[in-house]
């Protein structure tokens, strides 16, 4: 599933672990190892349907992979519940800078949403019914879920070395249902996924970013709030320890006045901006391979989500 990461052992693991890995809907196995150069190679050409998806539409790929892994689970005598995603807290929405005025009135640092995140994945009922089984159903059910082993797709992620993961279990066997060339979409997943997840440091490396980070923090002084960052910030609130609600809002809702007057959220944008598109430029084979193949689903994924 796209935008879905983990690491899910295999038999004689510690049961805390495993039971890490079910509290997402989908889960991953993967073993990294140094990575080899990579050859140069010539990028696709992007046909009419490589378009960037919408996030309704990657919401669409996500549920139609679930009810496939469902389906697949049952045949091999397992439960597998398809279940909602968690509501994005504000490390997703605001990777650098609360800047949401109105959010933030109604969020603070988004403590409420954390709280929510929490409770639902402990109601989740994959985690349930994990529980449940015997160590030696536990066993299978994994294997059933993530492959036996970790061989038979494999991708040289840029920083990570070579990610492996089990072409045989279920999960792959959903993805190769809904994408149909299945190696050709692990790779592009995981290099994109990782990539993604790449700009945010990128960004808070660069000496502009953190010239608006120290006006930002100025700001914050004079309304009362002395922060070196917003990651300072949020961390005092997102898992609060005795710090009062109104006290979060506040804070947030200055952080916002401050992300505005100071710069700090137009120059975030700015070079996150210029970061994806170098990145996407320097890999544009996985990037345009991901956006043909999730393009190429969508129509499946709309007739599998329709059928339930």
């Amino acid at each position: 599933m796209a935008g879905r990461t983990g690491f899910c052992p295999g038999r004689g693991k510690a049961v805390a672990a495993l039971l890490l890995c079910l509290a997402a809907p989908m889960l991953s196995a993967c073993t990294a190892a140094s990575p080899p150069p990579s050859p140069r190679t010539r990028a696709p050409e992007p046909t009419v349907a490589a378009r960037a998806l919408t996030p309704a539409e990657r919401q669409t790929l996500a549920k139609a992979e679930a009810l496939l892994t469902r389906n697949c689970m049952q045949e091999r005598g397992f439960s597998f519940h398809v279940v909602e995603d968690l509501p994005d807290g504000v490390d997703r929405l605001f990777p650098y800078v609360v800047d949401d005025e109105g959010w933030a009135a109604e969020h603070g640092y988004g403590s409420d949403i954390q709280r929510k995140r929490d409770t639902l994945a402990a109601k989740n009922p994959n985690q349930v019914y994990f529980r449940s089984l015997s160590a030696e159903r536990r066993n299978a059910a994994v294997d059933a879920l993530n492959g036996p082993e970790p061989t038979g797709l494999e991708a040289r992620v840029p920083g990570m070395g070579t990610i492996r993961h089990s072409d045989q279990g279920c999960e792959s066997e959903a993805q190769r249902s809904l994408y149909s060339d299945l190696r050709k979409w692990y790779s592009a997943w995981k290099v994109t996924d990782a990539l993604e997840r790449s700009v945010p440091p990128a960004v808070a490396r660069d000496g502009r970013f953190t010239a608006a980070v120290s006006r930002w923090s100025t700001c914050m002084r004079t309304k009362g709030h002395s922060y070196r960052s917003p990651l300072e910030a949020r961390k005092r609130f997102v898992r609060p320890a005795g710090e009062s609600r109104a006290t979060e809002i506040a804070t947030a809702m200055a952080e916002a006045q401050c992300a505005g007057t100071s710069g700090l959220a137009k120059t975030a944008r700015t070079l996150a901006r210029a970061e994806r598109a170098r990145t996407e430029s320097a890999h544009s084979t996985e990037f345009i391979n991901r956006k043909t193949l999730e393009s190429g689903a969508l129509t499946r994924a709309r007739d599998i989500v329709k059928a339930g």
